[in-house]
């Protein structure tokens, strides 16, 4: 099953989830609960690792590391885990004799498929389509829009800047990065269908920008610094317009990496030609 469909099938299984609930924040401790899932706080000896899930016989719990200082991120790791327990297929592959304990990497950096589809699943579970739709028209846009819509719905900034992507009308790409390089991006749908465009693969170097400066000194990242400046998107992507972007930095804290969102609600040139859908690519790249 490839990315799109592991999506929308992670959408399809939040969104019956979550049907009872009728305001922001969703609560995924209330949920588990709801469940008879036990959630604890649990220190973690394995880099990386954001959470467990447990399985004894048909009894399950949730463990998520306390080194996650930030609330939106812990809410995510939970919701993660629910994807695990609500997703068709991830019992039986994470706990093939029947129990268990299942060590999970939440926060879209696992290039597993169980994992991705588990963060796709946190995401929508937290943020549902159409209670984050009444909430991002009333947010505004760009990056200040984001920060509010995080506070909203309780999640942490990158979680929040990726689903903006997903419905955002204006060219937005969300960069995560760590040194001299990106881990992953995900661009909303104005950015997606320019024939042309080229997407950052992880591994990429980051151009010559506010966040490559930014990146320089790892305090910025450890202190949740924030920058803004301007840059333009075919310094980022390759067979992209020459469009000036606004690109706001902010370091992770201790998740160690720096998210970057570049945007503008300037309309994007459609002066190209349109092209085969061999110059068409994946929506997603790790």
């Amino acid at each position: 099953m490839n990315s799109k469909l592991l999506e929308q099938e992670a959408e399809w299984v939040a969104s019956n989830v979550t049907k009872a609930f009728t305001e922001l924040p969703v609560d995924p401790f209330g949920l588990a609960d709801s469940h008879n899932i036990v959630v604890q706080a649990k220190p973690s000896s394995s880099s990386g690792v954001s959470g467990y899930l447990i399985r004894v016989g048909d009894q399950f719990g949730i463990q998520y590391a306390t080194h996650i200082k930030v609330e939106g991120f812990k809410r995510f790791t939970v919701a993660h885990e629910l994807g695990h327990y609500f997703l068709p297929g991830h019992p039986e592959h994470l706990f093939p004799n029947g129990e268990g304990i299942h060590h999970s990497m939440s926060g879209f950096i696992s290039s597993d498929k169980f994992e991705r589809q588990a963060d796709f699943f946190a995401a929508a579970l937290l943020m549902p389509r159409d209670l984050f739709l009444g909430a991002l028209r009333r947010a505004g846009d760009g990056f200040e829009g984001i920060e509010t819509l995080a506070e909203t719905c309780v999640t942490s900034i990158t979680a929040t800047a990726i689903r903006y992507t997903k419905f955002a009308e204006d060219p937005v790409a969300v960069v995560v990065s760590s040194g001299n390089q990106v881990d992953y991006c995900f661009m909303s749908e104005a950015l997606r269908d320019l024939p042309r465009i080229e997407w950052l693969k992880k591994g990429t170097v980051l151009p010559a920008s506010a966040t490559a400066k930014f990146n320089t000194n790892f305090e910025n990242i450890e202190e949740a610094r924030r920058v803004e400046g301007y840059t333009w998107l075919n310094e980022w992507f390759e067979g992209a317009p020459e469009v000036e972007m606004k690109e706001d930095v902010v370091g992770l804290g201790s998740y160690g990496r720096t998210l970057t969102v570049l945007h503008t609600s300037e309309a994007l040139a459609e002066d190209v030609e349109e092209e085969d859908d061999d110059y068409r690519f994946s929506p997603y790249r790790m």
